[in-house]
């Protein structure tokens, strides 16, 4: 049979081995939550540098498709102002020779005028 002695001293050994095992325990669980947090941590930043090389990309593509836009407005505006330009220059040509025709016309009027008129002159010092 144990002793009072020995069964407390077995007692306080048990005891003992209990917190020992506690803080063991308790030190394995803050391990464990410090690990856990460091590879949320890591993964969190891990995560917040892909964001970020996606970001720059999209922003890259959208630069590169706004200059594309641009490029290809620019250029239907160029297309537009030398088909205006060349529509301007015709009239400005057709105005031209409906004036030189115009002129003409004129011309021709004042010669026949000017011909009936000395016709005329000529009737009438016959008369």
């Amino acid at each position: 049979m144990k002793t009072y002695g020995s069964f407390f001293e077995d007692i306080e050994q048990r005891r003992a081995e209990l917190a020992q095992r506690k803080k063991d325990q308790m030190a394995r669980l803050k391990q464990q939550t410090a690990q856990g947090a460091a590879d949320t941590d890591e993964r969190i930043a891990s995560n917040k540098e892909k964001i970020a090389q996606a970001q720059q990309a999209a922003d890259a593509r959208k630069q590169e498709w706004e200059a594309k836009r641009k490029a290809q407005a620019d250029a239907a505006q160029a297309a537009k102002d030398e088909a205006k330009a060349e529509r301007e220059k015709k009239q400005a040509m057709k105005d031209e020779i409906k004036q030189d025709l115009a002129r003409e016309r004129e011309e021709n009027r004042k010669d026949v005028e000017k011909k009936r008129m000395e016709k005329e002159r000529a009737q009438a010092e016959k008369d």
